[in-house]
């Protein structure tokens, strides 16, 4: 198969054994790539009895099938697992180099398997894998661990995947870390990784692929190229990037703050992109072949914490670990705790709203100091949240309660599930669907939990539209959104197989254009779509499979209650209306929650349909 090198790497750390195997061609051709395909892989390897921290839950990482290339901002490579934080369908995405190094070592992918008994690290370069002892990384943050990897093989150039001390410690959000920063966030892959005793994946090669039709690929590239450096939204995130929503969420009531009770952030924030941009920013950098560069370096020179170069923080972290809390942060704390978050190696989005739970519960009275262990959590302590997140990232006294997630928490202390804001529980990511109807539905129905990077809902009703998906900017409070939704969460499954960042707006003649250069297929766009779809139905069906049903997709009561003042303007989306429109368009069963058996098999899955036994 051209565009891939056909062979996927084993590795049996029960038996300390490595073997290649080829790709499986109808898999690639039907999910493409990232984790689309590693979705399909994992869907015969788990189930219901799967225990995600024991040796038979696989992790699967895969490159974007245009990863490696030249193609504009194909930076974007996924893995996928059983979660050990929700128990259903786990899958994460990440930039940097890392998908582009691995397809350039020569594999189309790898599939970790068993538990070593000792820490290990893999170390593949040009097409040959070695495990190496990693008793000396264990403990080592994700910033050391990478700096030491590449010194004990000689080259700055090696691309690490790595985890920290907090997946070590089994923290079930602990992320998996690339270079700077770069998260394959959410649902917990790093603390599988960590059960595993993986400290990390190292990468480094220049292994060719094999293209169907090579120049008239660099020439598509080309002119994606100068479309993504001249695009709006590119201009906008190479200005301020990620950050820059800030304001825009004081605006429209977006970004949660006191734990989903209070209107928004304060407007005089000292955190805004806007405010990097002016203040504090020094350069920009970039994930492999992107021209957008929306990634920005500071220097803090003011404030508590001083660094003299460091990644700036991004609009996630901002939020859940400031307005969550009530925390006025100023840019130095704000990049102090992006640091720890990253270093230790944990999802910031959960640990934050972990904290920010804790904060709500003492304010009601129902936590007390003696929960804490002695904390004082009064809305906007910036000392006491710091102290918690060291807590979380050791999995110690109250820190191992906030390591579980909000719904666990809940049902420590008694509470509502309802008031722990999740879903199938993965907590919101930082858009209130009360600021923006269709992100409620977007968080109710996609495949691991509340999830924002499924869909670009908040971006189109935010000001930025899709031509090319008929995606318009439309008012942000209707209730007409299921037809939207379900388009462009296909869109998205589609865009993350083939690795392309979701801030690159390439027309699709010119992304059809590469993917037929590189495979030597004669796709339409049309067929692209569809994989898209049927990347989606089959994550829907592996949650399904893993025990998720129709009552799993619903929002939590805490979340639907109108704050009247505010951007949200005392609106909150109408899931009674939305949901049945969107369980219609997906064809699902209306209580298995199930894909049905006509739209699996029109989509080529007909063992799928069998396998969950869909009607």
């Amino acid at each position: 198969m051209n565009g891939y090198h056909n062979r996927v790497l084993i590795a049996d750390l029960t038996h300390g054994t490595l073997r290649d195997e080829p790709l499986n061609e109808r898999y690639a051709r039907d999910f493409l790539g990232s984790t689309g395909l590693a979705a399909r892989y994992l869907y015969d390897l788990v189930n219901e009895q799967t225990d995600p921290l024991g040796p038979d839950n696989p992790l699967i990482l895969m490159p974007g099938l245009l990863n490696g290339t030249s193609g504009p901002s194909v930076s974007r490579w996924g893995a996928a697992a059983k979660s050990p934080y929700t128990g259903f369908y786990g899958d994460a995405n990440a930039g940097a180099w890392f998908g582009a190094e691995l397809k350039n070592a020569g594999y189309d992918g790898i599939i970790l398997q068993g538990q070593s008994a000792r820490p290990v690290y893999l170390y593949i370069k040009d097409g040959v894998a070695e495990i190496k002892d990693a008793g000396h990384l264990w403990g080592k943050d994700t910033y050391k661990t990478q700096e030491e990897i590449k010194k004990e093989q000689g080259d700055n150039r090696v691309q690490v995947a790595c985890i920290g001390p907090a997946s070590e410690n089994l923290v079930l959000y602990g992320n998996i870390m690339s270079e700077h920063g770069h998260c394959l966030g959410r649902a917990g892959l790093g603390c599988v990784m960590g059960s595993k005793k993986v400290k990390a994946i190292a990468v480094r090669g220049k292994m060719k692929l094999s293209m169907a039709l090579p120049e008239e690929f660099r020439e598509t590239a080309k002119q994606a190229m100068k479309e993504v450096k001249e695009g709006f939204l590119s201009m906008i995130m190479h200005e301020t990037g990620t950050a820059g929503w800030i304001d825009s969420a004081i605006s429209y009531g977006d970004g949660p703050a006191r734990y989903y009770t209070a209107p928004t952030m304060p407007e005089s924030t000292r955190i805004s992109g806007a405010e990097q941009l002016e203040k504090y920013q020094i350069e920009n950098t970039a994930c492999y072949g992107c021209p957008i560069r929306c990634r920005k370096v500071l220097a803090i020179k003011e404030g508590k914490y001083l660094y003299d170069k460091v990644e700036g923080p991004e609009y996630e972290t901002l939020v859940a670990w400031g307005g969550m809390m009530g925390l006025d942060l100023d840019m130095s704390t704000a990049v102090y705790i992006n640091e720890l978050c990253n270093g230790y190696g944990f999802d910031s989005i959960s640990s934050g709203a972990s904290a920010g739970y804790a904060f709500y519960l003492y304010s009601l009275g129902v936590i007390t100091e003696k929960d804490t262990g002695g904390l004082k959590l009064t809305w906007g302590n910036t000392d006491a949240a710091i102290e918690l997140l060291h807590l979380i990232a050791k999995n110690q006294g109250f820190g191992a309660v906030l390591a579980g997630g909000t719904k666990r928490m809940a049902q420590k202390y008694g509470r509502p599930i309802g008031e722990a804001v999740q879903c199938k529980g993965l907590e919101f990511p930082m858009h209130d669907p009360r600021a923006y109807h269709s992100m409620g539905l977007v968080y109710a129905t996609a495949a691991r939990g509340a999830d924002h990077n499924k869909n670009d809902a908040y971006q189109v009703d935010g000001g930025t539209s899709h031509p090319d998906l008929g995606l318009e900017i439309t008012d942000r409070f209707a209730d007409d959104k299921a037809a939207g939704v379900e388009k462009g969460q296909n869109f998205r499954a589609l865009t993350d197989n083939l690795g392309i960042c979701h801030f690159a707006q390439i027309p699709f003649n010119l992304m059809i254009g590469m993917v037929n250069a590189a495979t030597g297929w004669n796709t339409t766009v049309d067929e692209l779509l569809e994989a898209g779809e049927r990347t989606f139905q089959l994550q829907r069906a592996l949650s399904c499979k893993l025990g998720v049903t129709a009552k799993d997709d619903v929002l939590p009561e805490l979340a639907m209650r109108p704050i009247p003042d505010g951007g949200q303007e005392g609106h909150v989306p109408n899931m009674g209306k939305m949901l049945p429109e969107y369980y219609a368009i997906r064809d699902w069963n209306k209580t298995t929650g199930k894909p049905s058996k006509k739209r699996l098999e029109n989509l080529g899955m007909p063992e799928i349909a069998a396998s969950i036994r869909a009607e």
